[in-house]
């Protein structure tokens, strides 16, 4: 009920969630069921439900989508995608949860105008375990192999969105990293993880963080609507660990979907985003969101 509560507070079409449980995706999806059923005797609202498949913990993602909003084109599970290597002798790995994509079919408000809105849902590997990691950075080389490879994922699967703003694309999830780590400058693009091989410019301070050779930095690929929404900034973060606050889940879309999520035609770089705290029981995370707007073409 918690959960519900800021779902309606900001009136969620598409909500993706993290830390769905069960052996398999007939048990994930009805995890997520009784989400679906409160929805509908609160709100009055149908939501659809996808997921991904399980992996490490019988964990796993997914969305709800309200079905009077949009319509579910595909879906695609990043599961068997095996990982770029940080260090070429390391054995092959796969994303600890895979990231899943969702094309939908969305119409503006007016009725008039239909655009494709992809929206890809990730969990990176939390710092659950650390000291099993023999690099002593609490996985966050893995995260980095697992940024670069949703990155180069969607900027070969989308590049039209990366080159007009005929369609529309979002990445959304936690990152169980702070937006200044390496593993989120490999996420957005503006490092990649050839900056921290053999012959990078890049090494990792024991926080994870990039400290590079001047020039080594490239143009964003993907930009936060969150961290670099004006009226967000002045916020702690999404999760509290220790009396510490950090970024850890964000919404990421390439420029040319930018506008989009402006509060208004004229209004770059503020956007219709936000985070929202209450209730605090519903999760350990706060809830981000972002809303989206265009008019008939």
């Amino acid at each position: 009920e918690d959960l519900v509560q800021r779902f309606l507070s900001v009136k969620c079409d598409v909500i993706g969630v993290q830390e769905v449980l069960g052996v398999n995706t007939a048990a994930a999806e009805a995890a997520l069921q009784p989400l679906v059923d409160r929805l509908r005797k609160v709100a009055n609202r149908k939501y659809q439900i996808r997921v991904s498949p399980p992996a490490e913990g019988g964990m796993t993602v997914g969305f709800l989508v309200a079905e009077d909003r949009a319509i579910i084109g595909s879906t695609l599970s990043y599961a068997r995608v095996e990982l770029p290597k940080l260090v070429a002798k390391q054995r092959p790995r796969l994303f600890s949860r895979a990231p899943l994509e969702v094309q939908l079919l969305v119409r503006s408000r007016g009725g008039e105008a239909t655009k494709t809105v992809s929206i890809v849902n990730f969990h990176l590997k939390s710092k659950r375990g650390g000291q099993g990691d023999p690099t002593g950075l609490e996985w966050e080389t893995y995260r980095m192999e697992m940024a670069e490879a949703m990155r180069r994922i969607v900027e070969v699967r989308h590049q039209k969105a990366f080159a007009s703003s005929e369609s529309i694309l979002l990445l959304l999830g936690d990152r169980n990293s702070n937006f200044d780590v390496a593993s989120a400058r490999i996420l957005e693009g503006s490092l990649t993880l050839a900056n921290f091989q053999n012959a990078g410019g890049c090494r990792l301070s024991k926080r994870g963080v990039p400290i590079c050779q001047v020039g080594e930095e490239n143009p964003k690929r993907l930009f936060s609507v969150l961290t670099s929404n004006q009226s967000v900034q002045s916020l702690p973060g999404t999760f509290v660990y220790k009396g510490e606050f950090s970024w850890l889940d964000d919404i990421l879309m390439p420029s040319e979907s930018l506008s989009y999520a402006w509060q208004s035609s004229t209004s770059e770089g503020r956007y219709e985003s936000g985070v929202v705290y209450e209730p605090k029981q519903a999760s350990d995370h706060a809830m981000i969101w972002v809303k989206l707007n265009w008019d008939a073409e």
